[in-house]
């Protein structure tokens, strides 16, 4: 905005930070107790296409993150050139790893594969799709009943909770709309069960835009633009707005080295707001450390899930079957369990795996501790 200004913030000391840094230690250490005490293994595999810089150095931040909490990194390095249907394979392929937790396409993708983004996104399987791009989780995070949460969003949220920063019934004013930041932000904040916010986002076709930020209790500048929120008249005149920076900028200095800054300038809102993220240290740690957070909650989910397949298996075989049977019997027995189980491959696994005897049967009690042989296998 063109500078007015400034006005007289009724605050006579600089806004309280908003420390990322410590609060991403403190959900660190929830990780590694979380992961110990559940006996969780949990697996990130990022995929990246072409050499991006800024996807470098979030990957390196996301590699030593991860090995810090206790979780396995690993990583597919594709060069500028690949195909789409290359793309699509690696990611099928980690799809099929039942050692994978958790699945990353690092963004952006390369010019010449930009324009299939939408569809190789959606082709990540949504139980490994930490990132909430799949249109299954964005929409159960609509609803209110998510299965993962954008890192960047969950980051902020858990900011402002852990600060005591009031969000019932409060205006909280969203610069950008991105599918990242801006819209996942804007449905977390205004659950009615949860933050209950009232939301508005805008972009660049906003009218009044700066009439909206003036009257805001939370302001969450996420456009990607340097220094976009740079005058203090367009906060709150009484110095209590909440000034959340997602920005992430490399900007040259006088000196000839490069500084980190964000959407907001700092310098001068510092004493016209009440809080204010850092840049870099505010939403930067906290992005990361939710982002791992969501890898162990995947890894829990699937614990999860096969726990009550195996459970569901064993009364199924037991009560279903007896002490022998036919592969046939098997696979009908495992048609029970629902679509989400590959019933026909594991069988299949098993038969390869056990044998059968001259009747053509295999042992059910030697399935069973097959079976639990495969879902220990699976969380190593």
């Amino acid at each position: 905005p063109i500078r007015t200004g400034h006005s007289m913030s009724p605050f006579e000391h600089p806004a309280a930070l908003l420390d990322g840094k410590e609060v991403s230690g403190k959900l660190f250490e929830e990780l590694r107790a979380r992961i110990q005490q559940h006996d969780l293994r949990p697996h990130l595999h990022v995929i990246t296409v072409g050499d991006d810089v800024g996807s470098q150095v979030f990957l390196k931040q996301k590699r030593l993150a991860a090995e810090q909490v206790g979780i396995l990194f690993s990583h597919s390095k594709l060069p500028v050139d690949t195909s789409l249907q290359r793309l699509r394979q690696r990611i099928l392929e980690c799809n099929g790893d039942a050692s994978i937790h958790g699945i990353i396409v690092e963004l952006p993708l390369p010019e010449c594969l930009r324009a299939h983004e939408r569809d190789v996104l959606n082709l990540v399987d949504p139980g490994k799709d930490i990132d909430c791009f799949h249109p299954e989780n964005f929409g159960q995070l609509a609803l209110g009943e998510p299965r993962f949460v954008p890192a960047t969003p969950a980051g902020i949220v858990r900011l402002i909770k852990h600060y005591g920063i009031e969000t019932r019934g409060k205006l909280c004013v969203v610069l950008g709309k991105s599918n990242i930041v801006g819209k996942p932000l804007a449905l977390l904040l205004s659950h009615e069960t949860g933050p209950a916010a009232t939301v508005v986002f805008c972009d660049r076709h906003t009218e009044g835009v700066w009439d909206l930020t003036r009257q805001a209790d939370i302001l969450v500048v996420a456009a990607g633009k340097h220094h976009l929120v740079s005058d203090p008249s367009v906060v709150r005149a009484d110095g209590t707005t909440a000034v959340i920076d997602v920005g992430i900028h490399r900007v040259p200095t006088a000196a000839g080295k490069t500084a980190v800054q964000g959407d907001v300038d700092a310098d001068a809102l510092r004493h016209a707001c009440k809080w204010l993220t850092p840049v870099p240290g505010g939403v930067g740690p906290m992005t990361v450390a939710c982002l791992l957070e969501q890898v162990v909650e995947a890894a829990m989910l699937r614990k999860n899930a096969l726990a009550k397949t195996t459970t569901s298996m064993k009364r199924l075989l037991v009560d279903g079957i007896g002490g022998r049977a036919t592969p046939a019997e098997l696979l009908h027995v495992f048609s029970q369990l629902g679509p989400d189980f590959s019933a026909s491959k594991f069988v299949e696994s098993a038969v390869e795996a056990l044998g059968k005897d001259a009747d053509g049967c295999l042992s059910v009690e030697q399935f069973i501790e097959w079976a639990f042989a495969q879902q220990n296998s699976s969380q190593s």
